[in-house]
């Protein structure tokens, strides 16, 4: 089992933190939509996002890292980024733009079936039961929701 500690950071604290930030985003988003072209949004969070990061390494101390990052690391980064970050951001944004916030993020939320069925063919982890009973759970709120 995976342990629920790290230091004094709680995993199920932190967790949760993220679910509330990643529950209320798409509203401001949402709203944002109703004047702005998905792609000039995404443009506009994307440079806000390169500027915070940038001063969270510097004023961590952490800068330097960036250069110590493997040819291997940063090309699966870069992959990540732009699956991710640029092509699932954009048909999310348009998504968001043209329909209800309520049906696209629980819908697009439910991406863990990918992930979970792509684990197991590409990376060979072992599929179990309750893995399997997740995945009919999802697929059965994204019915219900639609």
């Amino acid at each position: 089992m995976e342990q629920m500690k790290e230091g004094s950071v709680s995993v199920l604290g932190l967790s949760l933190v993220t679910m509330l930030f990643w529950g209320m985003a798409p509203l401001f988003e949402k709203s944002a939509l109703a004047n702005v072209s998905p792609l000039v949004a995404l443009a506009i969070r994307s440079m806000i996002m390169v500027g915070a990061y940038g001063a969270i390494l510097l004023g961590t101390g952490a800068g330097p890292a960036l250069l110590q990052v493997d040819g291997k690391s940063l090309l699966l980064i870069a992959i990540s980024a732009l699956l991710g970050g640029i092509a699932g951001l954009l048909t999310y944004f348009h998504a968001l733009k043209i329909g209800d916030a309520a049906l696209v993020v629980p819908v697009t939320a439910s991406y863990p079936l990918v992930t979970v069925f792509l684990a197991t063919v590409v990376l060979g982890e072992p599929i179990s039961l309750s893995r399997l009973a997740g995945a009919a759970l999802i697929v059965a709120g994204v019915y219900l929701i639609r």
